[in-house]
């Protein structure tokens, strides 16, 4: 009896732990709610309990079993908002503009490992070659392996600004006095590029974008400075200036896309330029603060932009494709076959690139203080009330 007793016990746990973190239903007195309740509760021991409750779970919960949410805990030294989660070969990287640490763990919710980057990550980081580059303003740049979080390489500290992949074999470097650097794959040999200047008073806003041959550097007052790369030294102000600009330029597949504070957007390239306000311009916030009209674009060159009441869709030519009511959440996070966002209610939506129809809604259990993360078929989320959320069968 004793034996029967500690493994109904195990298996008690271990089955609360499944249902805790099966999402169900979000209604508080819903038919799952209290038979969670009542396997919590109920204090009698035995073999034949232990079976009737696995096989009354396996029942019920079928579906939830092919699609769980798994939720975890985010640490408390991350501080109370301002939160992202990122999605890396799968493995699932927390940061915060607010705490020096990087948490990395597997889809499972399990911590891989955790690492003090010495400053704050303001910047998410990009997957290079396999690994992780992490920059940040007047900070050198680090290459680290995803899996484990050990340093690969580090920027030596006489070459400071932005630096990102030309190709497979060397880097692009923005230094800090508008010097145009190229590199070696080992960071240990550089060539001078050529010169650009800044009006007085302005300043690089952001990483040089590198769309095929030609380089792209935006400034805080809305110059946009591109350089073609294979004509040695051939550089220029493209179009009109954009005064306050949201965000860096966003890589497109022909040139860039800008976003004004102003409620401009702009597609600028050596090819062509167009410039159309968006609907909603005065809400690009969430509550909490995040950006909402931070750009997405799909393979075909069309742009998604979310405000806090709508969200839209226009062409590479600079045509409104559709626009949806909603109340969003979040930016748009762009995959083949569905654009992702956060709605209000608070859910995860998705919605059909090519018309806006809402094609599926996933309940959350709280609102959300990061834009949603996708890589395959994993989500993650970072919520409001402290969790990480990662749905590992991405409908």
């Amino acid at each position: 009896m004793s034996l029967s007793r500690d493994m109904f016990s195990a298996s008690k746990a271990a089955l609360l732990t499944i249902l805790k973190n099966t999402h169900f239903s979000s209604e508080k007195n819903s038919t799952f709610r209290k038979f969670e309740t009542f396997v919590s509760q109920t204090k009698v021991p035995g073999e034949r309990l232990f079976g009737w409750l696995l096989c009354l779970a396996v029942l019920c919960t079928p579906n939830a079993l092919a699609q769980p949410w798994m939720t975890w805990k985010v640490p408390g030294t991350l501080g109370p908002a301002d939160w992202q989660a990122r999605i890396y070969q799968g493995i699932v990287l927390v940061t915060s503009p607010h705490s020096n640490f990087l948490f990395a763990y597997g889809s499972d919710g399990k911590l891989m490992w955790k690492r003090d980057m010495s400053w704050p990550m303001t910047e998410s980081p990009r997957l290079v070659n396999g690994q992780l580059l992490f920059q940040q303003p007047g900070q050198p740049a680090v290459l680290v392996q995803p899996e484990t979080g050990e340093t690969r390489q580090i920027l030596p500290r006489d070459h400071s600004g932005w630096t990102v992949p030309r190709d497979a074999k060397s880097w692009i470097q923005l230094g800090d006095g508008g010097q145009l650097l190229s590199g070696n794959k080992e960071w240990t040999e550089w060539k001078n590029l050529g010169h650009l200047r800044l009006q007085r008073g302005d300043q690089w806003l952001g990483p040089p974008v590198l769309v095929g041959s030609t380089v792209y550097l935006g400034t805080a007052r809305g110059h946009l400075h591109q350089v073609d790369l294979q004509s040695g030294w051939r550089s220029a102000t493209l179009g009109t200036q954009l005064p306050r600009p949201l965000l860096p330029p966003s890589p497109h597949p022909l040139g860039v896309v800008e976003v004004t504070v102003s409620g401009l957007l702009a597609l600028r390239s050596n090819s062509g330029n167009w410039i159309k306000p968006f609907p909603g311009w005065s809400q690009c916030y969430s509550g909490s603060g995040e950006i909402l009209a931070r750009p997405a674009v799909d393979d075909d060159g069309n742009i998604y932009l979310a405000t806090r009441h709508q969200v839209a869709s226009w062409d590479a030519g600079g045509r409104r494709r559709w626009t949806l009511p909603l109340r969003c959440a979040s930016a748009v996070a762009w995959k083949e076959g569905g654009c992702y966002l956060a709605d209000t209610s608070p859910a995860i939506v998705k919605l059909d690139p090519a018309t806006g129809t809402v094609l599926s809604r996933l309940p959350l259990s709280a609102g959300v203080a990061s834009d949603p993360a996708v890589e395959k078929t994993l989500m993650a989320v970072v919520l409001n009330n402290g969790e990480v959320m990662v749905h590992s069968n991405l409908p």
